[in-house]
């Protein structure tokens, strides 16, 4: 379970997000919505170990700090984080050193799901910002990392899109990881909501 509690995001010494109190189970999809400016990426990045201007607690079984373990937690964020002259395949498997045939087969599962699988030798920089953003979810997800966070969620995808990466995302709770994602207004298939207002996020 990921805990968060007493929560103030101070990014240049203005507050500008509290969190009383909020806790999610493992296998669960959560999704906090607001305005933008309001401080959700340095959220997400507070969570993720990389951003450290709050007070408060952030604990995953009962441990602070636990993100900052390697793969602990992924971030997928605005800036796609791929090599655009290598290709699809290399990029979603670029985590792994060698890779088991059942990884292999799961990883072409998954790209084929989100209509992907014919484009593995295609160069990076040759597909679609929704395309790159799906690309990265599968290569996440493979990891079974124990918390996935995703930024601004609700701009990479149209409507078909966004059921395809929510189809990912559901191999990832069913394994036990937590999806926390962000975005400026409520989106269907989440289990839980958050939204900010004032510098206040209150679930729904």
């Amino acid at each position: 379970m990921l805990r968060i509690e007493h929560f103030a995001l101070t990014p240049g010494k203005i507050r500008v997000m509290v969190i009383e109190e909020m806790q999610i189970a493992n296998g669960k999809k959560v999704l906090v919505f607001g305005d933008n400016q309001v401080g959700k990426t340095f959220f997400l990045q507070a969570v993720h170990g990389s951003h450290s201007q709050y007070a408060g607690t952030i604990q995953y079984k009962g441990k602070s700090n636990f993100f900052k373990k390697k793969e602990a937690s992924i971030l997928i964020e605005n800036t796609a984080h791929v090599i655009p002259g290598e290709t699809l395949w290399k990029n979603v498997t670029i985590p792994f050193g060698k890779i088991s045939k059942r990884q292999k087969i799961k990883i072409f599962e998954l790209l084929k799901s989100v209509d992907l699988s014919e484009k593995i030798g295609q160069k990076q920089q040759s597909l679609s910002v929704s395309e790159t953003k799906l690309a990265e979810l599968v290569r996440a997800v493979i990891q079974l990392p124990h918390l996935i966070l995703i930024d601004d969620l609700d701009t990479y995808f149209d409507e078909k899109n966004y059921l395809k990466a929510m189809n990912i995302l559901q191999y990832a709770v069913s394994n036990g990881t937590i999806v926390l994602a962000t975005a400026k207004r409520k989106l269907e298939l989440f289990d839980d909501y958050y939204r900010e207002q004032d510098k206040k996020v209150v679930k729904l």
